[in-house]
C-alpha cells in the first residue's frame, strides 16, 4: 500500500503499472503462490491483463473463454469470492477452472473486484498451494489495495470518473497489445525469446525513465529501432540472464 500511495501523491501514476502493482501487492499481502488480474472490456467481455505464472496465466484465460470461475463471478457481483478448499465445497460450481486450478497444484483461491460506485471494472486473483482461509484483517487489506487502484485511475469525480475509467481501461488494453507487438519486433532483431525481449524492454524504460507503453510506441512507430534498444540494455543484461530472469 506504500508503494501505491507514495507513487500516486508524488508524481501519479499510469494505468497499466497501477494494476499490476495492485495485483502484486495484493498477492503479497494474502501470502499468494500466484495471482492474475482480469478486467472488463468497456467493448464486452472481460479480458487477461497480468498473471504472475503460465499457470495462472492459463487460469485467468481459461475463465474469459469459459465465462465462469471466480474472478469472473466477483466481477459480475462486485463481491469477494473465497474459496478457501478447492476440493471441497461445491465441486460443480466452475468444473472447468476447479479441475484446472488443482490440476495447476492450487488448492485455494481468492477473487477481489477492483470497485468504483458499486460496480466492478476488474478482479485480481490470488492463487494458495494449500488450503487457505484468509483472515478477515487479510481480507480488508488486500480489498483496500484493490481500491486504491481504482481511485488512482482517474482524479474526477461522479459520472464523468466513470466514464474516464472506462476509457483508461481501453487504453490500458491498447497498450498491452501494443507492448505484445514491440515484444515480437525486438525478439526478431535480436533473435530473442518473448521473455527475453519483454525483460530488455522494460529495462530499457527502466533505464530512460519511460514507461513500458512508451517505450513500445517508439518501437512500433518506428521512432526506436529494437536493435539499438537491445544494443543499449545489454552490456549489464546478457541474453542468457534476460532468459533466466523471465523464468
Amino acid at each position: 500500500m506504500v508503494e501505491l500511495t507514495t507513487r500516486l501523491v508524488a508524481d501519479g501514476a499510469d494505468a497499466a503499472w497501477l494494476l499490476r502493482t495492485a495485483t502484486r501487492s495484493v498477492s503479497e499481502v494474502t501470502g499468494a503462490s500466484a495471482a492474475g488480474l482480469l478486467v472488463a472490456d468497456p467493448r464486452g467481455g472481460v479480458e487477461v491483463l497480468a498473471a504472475s505464472d503460465d499457470t495462472s496465466r492459463f487460469l485467468e484465460l481459461l475463465q474469459t473463454l469459459t465465462g465462469e470461475g471466480p474472478c469472473v463471478d466477483c466481477i459480475r457481483t462486485g463481491e469477494v469470492v473465497a474459496v478457501p478448499d478447492l476440493d471441497g465445497g461445491d465441486s460443480a460450481r466452475w468444473p472447468a477452472f476447479r479441475l484446472a486450478a488443482l490440476s495447476g497444484g492450487f488448492a485455494a483461491v481468492h477473487a477481489f473486484p477492483l470497485r468504483l460506485r458499486g460496480r466492478a471494472l476488474g478482479g485480481v486473483n490470488v492463487f494458495h498451494e494449500r488450503r487457505r482461509e484468509l483472515g478477515r484483517e487479510e481480507l480488508a487489506a488486500a480489498q483496500a489495495l484493490a481500491d486504491l487502484a481504482v481511485l488512482g485511475m482517474t482524479a474526477e469525480s461522479g459520472d464523468r470518473r466513470e466514464a474516464r475509467l472506462a476509457e483508461t481501461t481501453l487504453a490500458v488494453l491498447n497498450g498491452r497489445v501494443r507492448v505484445a507487438q514491440a515484444v515480437g519486433m525486438v525478439a526478431a532483431a535480436r533473435n530473442l525469446d518473448p521473455g527475453a525481449a519483454r525483460v530488455l524492454l522494460q529495462s530499457h524504460a527502466d533505464r530512460t525513465r519511460a514507461t513500458t507503453g512508451e517505450v513500445a510506441w517508439a518501437i512500433t512507430a518506428g521512432t526506436l529501432d529494437p536493435a539499438e534498444l537491445v544494443a543499449t540494455v545489454l552490456p549489464s543484461h546478457s541474453a542468457a540472464d534476460l532468459r533466466a530472469e523471465d523464468g
